[in-house]
């Protein structure tokens, strides 16, 4: 028998696990979930809606100029420009999914997106298809750049090589993330 309790949000917080011999309890509770307003309480602080919200949280300080140059960083191309620059090259694997080869920027992606500037600062985001021998010593030299690697998961089934996508994160100079992005992926081999 197990028992659930659950925030207003909707995030578990509690459960109870009881057998025959013996009863388990695991707290959820997060000490910082009071540090955060919830989306509903910032709006009504605000007065704003949404949509009014996200129409001027475009990019700022990123001109498709300057998306142009960090793609040339990385050695790629400009994928779109707006609400977010995001550039991207395709890794070189050969690949297959079922039992059909695939090029597809899906697949195989090495792709960066930087926006919300403050100044030089933007919020910078990657993704890549990675193979599995590859992902310690990549993921080691994201950390050495101060990079937080955030996720590495599958996208697909029936894949041969096994395809794992690695992502990373941070707030700072978009070049300065790309050029590391780019130094961490040529010295592990990944181009």
């Amino acid at each position: 028998m197990s028992w659930r309790e659950y925030d207003r949000f909707g995030n578990q917080k509690f459960l109870r696990v009881s057998n025959r011999r013996q009863d388990f309890n695991f707290d959820f509770h997060n000490d910082s979930d009071e540090e955060f307003e919830s989306p509903s309480e910032v709006q009504a602080q605000t007065g704003r809606k949404r949509d009014k919200h996200r129409s001027r949280s475009a990019v700022r300080g990123l001109s498709p100029s300057a998306c142009q140059e960090l793609a040339d960083i990385i050695g790629g191309d400009v994928v779109v420009t707006e609400p977010a620059c995001v550039v991207q090259r395709l890794r070189d694997i050969d690949a297959t999914i079922l039992d059909r080869t695939t090029r597809s920027p899906l697949a195989l992606p090495f792709a960066l997106s930087f926006e919300n500037g403050r100044g030089m600062d933007t919020l910078n985001l990657g993704e890549t298809v990675i193979l599995q021998k590859e992902i310690n010593p990549f993921l080691s030299e994201l950390r050495k750049r101060g990079i937080i690697v955030t996720a590495l998961h599958n996208h697909w089934l029936f894949e041969e090589p096994r395809l794992m996508y690695m992502h990373w994160e941070n707030v700072g100079d978009p070049f300065e993330f790309a050029r590391n992005s780019i130094e961490a992926a040529r010295k592990v081999d990944l181009f």
